[in-house]
């Protein structure tokens, strides 16, 4: 058997497993399914939420939020990391700066957003925009750093311009770092969403926990959590996939 087979099928023991003791401990009364729930009450809940369309709705909202602000995020990163890594007097002067805003629980900033801009899609786009640009800048800033000193030099033996520097060394040895980033940053955007969804919303996944959890309903909690995983895990393999696509040279190279 391959190590592809062995890894795949170790992985579909471990599910299989995990799900079968969750549900043997729920229904033999180990632990109340009232407070754990059950692999079956929840694909239950899910498969009525689907029928009425509720948890697409509310994926929906919540997958809308966390999209604009990781887009949106990841692109003014990008270009602030790119302008301070070219720049060796204002990466210098900035790092620490950058060092303690990326030390900030933005998180923490939600009522103060929400207080500002309302309970509507901008306090969350906000939200996921603010918990995704610091990490994308400061992965773009240590990509052009991480570069090989002797990279750049033949450059400069070769009596290389900036501009062609930058193109044919600093941008694709940053790609790694962007992609790697941004697979950090999915989870970071969603939770930026969440957040303001459990503070304030009429709409999103954070909705229907905050209405379940009122209701002491820990299904209701958990389904919803595990749809928006899955839709995690989903643009996760989609964001891989991608990085493998446009770094193939690397293996090429290797």
């Amino acid at each position: 058997m391959s190590a592809g087979r062995t890894v795949r099928l170790t992985q579909l023991v471990l599910l299989v497993g995990t799900l079968g003791l969750w549900e043997l401990i729920a229904r033999t009364g180990t632990a109340s399914a009232m407070w754990i729930s059950s692999p079956s009450l929840i694909a239950a809940a899910f498969w009525d939420s689907l029928l009425s369309l509720e948890i697409t709705r509310h994926t929906w909202v919540t997958l809308s939020e966390a999209l604009s602000g990781l887009v949106v995020g990841a692109f003014v990163g990008i270009a602030l990391g790119l302008l301070l890594g070219v720049s060796r007097v204002v990466g210098a002067a900035l790092e620490p700066f950058i060092v303690a805003l990326n030390s900030l629980p933005r998180v923490a900033l939600a009522p103060l957003i929400i207080m500002f801009v309302g309970i509507g899609f901008a306090s969350k786009f906000l939200l996921a925009f603010s918990l995704v640009v610091v990490p994308m800048m400061i992965n773009t800033y240590e990509g052009i750093r991480a570069v090989d000193p002797i990279l750049l030099n033949v450059m400069r033996v070769m009596r290389a311009s900036r501009a062609q520097t930058f193109i044919k060394v600093l941008l694709p040895n940053c790609v790694p770092w962007i992609f790697s980033g941004l697979r950090v940053s999915i989870s970071f955007a969603i939770i930026g969403a969440i957040v303001g969804e459990l503070i304030s919303a009429r709409a999103g996944i954070g909705f229907m926990i905050d209405s379940a959890a009122g209701d002491f309903d820990a299904t209701g909690m958990l389904m919803p959590l595990v749809v928006l995983m899955l839709v995690s895990f989903g643009l996760d393999r989609l964001v891989l996939a991608t990085s493998k696509h446009f770094l193939r040279w690397r293996d090429a190279a290797a």
